[in-house]
């Protein structure tokens, strides 16, 4: 009866049409629909036991349904707070952003460092990002931040050749590789939104190309209190904002003196004690903005995890159109870097392996095959001649000791006069050894239960065929008086 209340006769599908039917079902002209419209359109004309189930099952599992994907698919995990860094400029990020208007000195890609702890920022326009012009851009950046200890990359090939690698292996610099396309995990990726947006207004007012414009802007960036220190960038660094063109109008409208200068022992002992002080205040102010930021971050956020050898599929980032499929892959979890972070073996000819945050990921339900046996006679095999047929024991009760012994004197440790032993005892004693199962009278075991209730199990259906199993299985067991009828 259906949901008008009015009764319908629907088919009992054989097993061997079920995998057809199924597709017909959801493939096609049913247009690869979801799971209740798949539901529907195979409720209204056949039925088989557990065949929702099955439906539920097929439609997850298929391929192109999961590649197009649907508009939650993508889902955040957890954010991970990293830790604070203290010391300034001993843990810098750099990336390249572009590419730019080319300037009338040819220049198309700003080269961008930020300190981690001070953010304090930097760049240098560069021709191009190959490795030659990042190593040299990279050492100017070093004459004004220092060598830091730990240098955080993307996964650019100018940043991974060998030529920038082995630059920073002979100043002992540790480098991190981000995951790709994640842009969370480098801070300055939101730096050069906020630095392009300055170069833009400032192009606009000037007419310069932002070749010229960029110095200006590194200067607002540096003397402008950062949200997440509460200090500018220049006090941190220089213990001090440097001096702009309001100070200059502040100092010659108030006719400041010059105070006299205190002695150089002091100073340095109250520049210490001042950065330090500074110091603390933007650790405690950034460890509140990053907890902050994860309770907002974490309310959508879904905690997943991803074990070796599991089928993903990847956010695809770049689509030729608007009809592309959102997903790529499957790919093959290789490694567990950390909670979020996996490396992925990607599909096709050429096997590369990347770095890629859980964001980017999502399971892969792979269908089950099914696989058919070809049983054909080779030549020569049907000649009944040359067949050798098994004899079979008229009695299988009785266990064939002579084989058993065999196969165990090839596989054991024992000396022919161990074996021979062995056989004696159990020639000896052949009614032992059976099939049958036996009872005795020596011992008495109680079972005794945990508890006194009686456990409910929710009863299921079983086919013909199981139950003429399980009905001989009992007869069996009442035969050899193994059980009893209650």
């Amino acid at each position: 009866m259906d949901k008008t209340g009015v009764e319908r006769l629907l088919l009992v599908v054989p097993k061997k049409y079920r995998n057809d039917l199924k597709v017909f079902c959801h493939e096609g002209t049913s247009g690869h629909l979801g799971v209740t419209k798949t539901k529907d359109i195979f409720s209204r004309h056949f039925f088989w036991p557990q065949c929702y189930k099955e439906i539920e099952d097929y439609v997850r599992s298929c391929g192109r349904c999961q590649r197009v994907g649907k508009p939650f698919d993508k889902k955040k995990a957890p954010m991970k707070i990293v830790p604070v860094i203290q010391e300034v400029f001993s843990k810098i990020n750099v990336d390249a952003c572009g590419p730019l208007p080319v300037t009338p000195s040819g220049k198309r890609y700003l080269l961008t460092a930020m300190c981690l702890s001070s953010k304090y920022p930097d760049a240098v326009p560069v021709e191009d990002i190959t490795s030659v012009t990042v190593v040299d851009a990279l050492m100017q950046i070093f004459s004004r931040m220092g060598f830091p200890k730990i240098l955080q990359l993307d996964q650019g090939s100018s940043f991974t050749s060998a030529l920038s690698t082995t630059f920073l292996e002979k100043f002992g610099i540790k480098v991190v590789h981000s995951s790709v396309y994640h842009p969370q995990s480098n801070p300055i990726e939101r730096f050069h939104r906020t630095v392009k947006r300055v170069l833009k207004v400032l192009c606009l007012e000037s007419r310069s190309a932002w070749e010229q414009a960029i110095y200006p802007a590194l200067f607002a960036l540096r003397t402008v209190n950062h949200e997440s220190t509460g200090f500018t960038p220049a006090e941190l660094v220089h213990d001090k904002n440097l001096r702009t063109p309001l100070t200059l109008l502040y100092e010659k409208w108030l006719d400041v003196e010059e105070t006299e200068s205190e002695p150089v022992t002091e100073y340095v002992f109250s520049l210490i004690n001042r950065m330090k002080r500074c110091q603390e205040l933007a650790i405690l102010k950034m460890e509140e903005c990053q907890q902050k930021n994860k309770t907002w971050y974490d309310k959508r956020a879904v905690k997943r995890e991803f074990r070796i050898g599991d089928l993903v599929l990847i956010f695809a980032t770049f689509k030729s159109n608007k009809l592309s499929p959102h997903w790529t892959g499957p790919g093959t979890i290789l490694r567990k870097l950390s909670e979020t972070n996996y490396v992925v073996q990607l599909p096709g000819e050429k096997a590369t392996s990347k770095v890629y945050h859980a964001n980017m990921l999502k399971p892969y339900y792979k269908r089950p095959e099914e696989i058919n046996y070809l049983i054909s006679d080779l030549e020569g095999e049907n000649d009944e001649e040359q067949m050798e047929i098994p004899c079979v024991d008229s009695n299988p009760n009785i266990l064939d000791l002579e084989e058993m012994f065999q196969d165990y004197g090839e596989s054991s440790n024992m000396n022919e006069d161990q074996i021979a032993q062995m056989k004696n005892l159990a020639r000896k004693y052949m009614k032992c050894f059976s099939n049958v199962p036996g009872k005795t009278e020596l011992v008495i075991h109680d079972i005794e239960l945990s508890e006194e209730q009686s456990i409910l199990s929710k009863p299921y259906r079983t086919s013909p065929r199981q139950n003429a199993i399980l009905k001989t299985e009992i007869q069996k067991m009442l035969y050899f008086g193994a059980v009893l009828c209650s």
